[in-house]
Order: structure tokens, then sequence, then C-alpha cells
């Protein structure tokens, strides 16, 4: 493998690692905090059960609420990661456009 092989190589890792670590990181808050939220809501969800707060005909119901709050919270995930797979995309292209001579869209 040649130097400007070599060069082009690195430069495409370090733009989708720049752009991944960042990203990543939101991503990260945003997921502890939802897992959290779901955590917390499964425990309360367990205490008004044992509690009998919550009878029988109606733990279905707060159960789907717990499902619809994981179907939430992965659904976002999803939309997260394909902006984040985009703009590794867009960075990648651009680089290799750059080491062409020409300007990126």
């Amino acid at each position: 493998m040649n130097t400007k092989t070599a060069n082009l190589i690195d430069t495409i890792k370090d733009v989708a690692s720049s752009i991944l670590e960042k990203d990543i990181a939101l991503v990260k808050g945003f997921s502890e905090r939802q897992v959290e939220a779901i955590s917390k809501q499964t425990l309360i969800i367990k205490a008004g059960i044992a509690s009998g707060e919550i009878e029988n005909d109606l733990i279905p119901f707060f159960l789907d609420g717990l499902k619809a709050m994981v179907t939430n919270f992965i659904n976002t995930l999803k939309g997260i990661l394909k902006v984040i797979l985009e703009k590794v995309w867009n960075g990648i292209v651009s680089a290799l456009y750059e080491a062409i001579g020409i300007l990126p869209f």
C-alpha cells in the first residue's frame, strides 16, 4: 500500500470516528435517561401491583403503556442512528471527493 492510499484510509477513519464519537455521546446520554425512566416506571408498576393499587384488570393497561415507552425509545434510537449514519456517509464521500479534487456536494 502506498502512502497516498494509507493517508486516505486514515482520513476516512478520522472523519467517521469524529462524527461517531460526538454523536454517540449524545445518544448515550439520551438512552441512559430513557432507560432510567423505563426502569422507574417498571418499578412503580411492580409496587402498584404488589400493593393492590393496580388491580388485575388494569395490569394489561399498564403493561401496554410500558411497551409503548420501549417502542418509542427504540424508534427514536433508530431515527437518531439513521441520521448519524447519514452524517458518516456524507463525511466519507466529502473526504473522497476532496481527495479527487472535486468540491463536495
